[in-house]
């Protein structure tokens, strides 16, 4: 039903008419200007999408990223504030919260006060990087021909029976026929050109295997068990989480999955860890811990560069998204 018009404006002196007309305008300007003030306000906050892209803390944001202090966004990095990419996670504070050790990798320069770095040629480096896991800025990029480790062994003493470690890593090739070393641990802290009593997480049979070096225990058993492990996709971030134990027993998980072929529970299963739990020299690496070493170790793998990032040791489990 068509409503008849309204004159009632037009009964309005000029002059109140004029200053009615004015009130309205002024109105209208200061709803705009608060709806701007709350729509930046929410964007500082970095708080879900269309927020602004830069948090309030100056960290910078993906997609309802994070800034300092703000709630978690699509893709923002928990570390330092600072939004990234896909795939991480966002909040407040840093992303190595208050763990026994743990490393972003977003300082200018390798922190020489918690790596010593291990060479046993003048040809591998380890240098800051300008890519990230999850979108943070840096990360600590490895190219080895040999051996190239970053070594703490103030802090994996203290953990406990049982360590976990967690780190993300990015493989620039996929991983290699022959023998490689990722992740090594000594019982007690060793020279720089010692390889024994070494516990090893690497490769074998271009897939990732745990190894010890003296009696060449393998889990998974190389070859036949070689399916029960899995390969890399090259220039992708994955996040693994490793826990040893004293008793013997290990576990890896890859981007939250256990991988069954990288399990030792003390029961031997055909393939897998049959060599290792009868093996009283390979128990042996597990007495103690006497250092943490991350990095590559080529026992005929040959040449590997490696990124990593958020490289953390707790006697708790850790998490990716920590």
């Amino acid at each position: 039903m068509r409503h008849a018009p309204s004159f009632a404006h037009a009964r309005l002196p000029r002059r109140t008419a004029h200053l009615h007309s004015l009130l309205v305008t002024a109105l209208a300007a200061c709803l705009a200007a608060s709806a701007c003030t709350t729509a930046q306000s929410h964007g500082d906050a970095g708080t879900g999408a269309g927020g602004s892209s830069t948090g309030s803390g100056g960290g910078t944001a993906g997609a309802g990223g994070s800034g300092s202090g703000g709630n978690t966004g699509a893709g923002g990095h928990a570390s330092g504030g600072t939004g990234g990419g896909a795939g991480g996670s966002a909040g407040a504070g840093t992303g190595c919260g208050s763990l026994p050790l743990c490393d972003d990798f977003e300082e200018a320069a390798l922190d020489t006060t918690r790596w010593t770095l291990i060479p046993t040629s003048n040809t591998g480096t380890a240098t800051i990087d300008s890519i990230g896991a999850h979108g943070s800025g840096h990360s600590l990029k490895v190219v080895s021909a040999d051996r190239t480790y970053l070594r703490n062994s103030s802090v994996i003493g203290t953990l406990g029976s049982v360590v976990h470690v967690r780190f993300y890593a990015r493989f620039m090739t996929a991983l290699p026929m022959g023998h490689g070393a990722i992740v090594v641990t000594h019982p007690t802290p060793v020279d720089q050109y010692t390889q024994q009593n070494e516990l090893r997480f690497g490769s074998q049979d271009s897939v990732f295997h745990w190894n010890t070096d003296s009696d060449a225990a393998n889990i998974p058993v190389v070859g036949p068990g070689d399916s029960s492990s899995v390969p890399v996709t090259p220039n992708t971030w994955y996040c693994f989480e490793l826990t040893i134990n004293t008793n013997g027993h290990l576990n890896v998980s890859i981007d939250g999955n256990d991988i069954a072929g990288l399990t030792e529970d003390g029961v031997a299963t055909p393939n897998i860890d049959q060599d290792w739990v009868g093996s009283s020299a390979s128990l042996m690496r597990y007495m103690a811990f006497g250092d943490f070493n991350f990095g590559w170790e080529s026992y005929g793998g040959g040449p590997m560069t490696i990124w990593f990032d958020d490289v953390a040791l707790s006697g708790a489990p850790i998490g990716c998204s920590n």
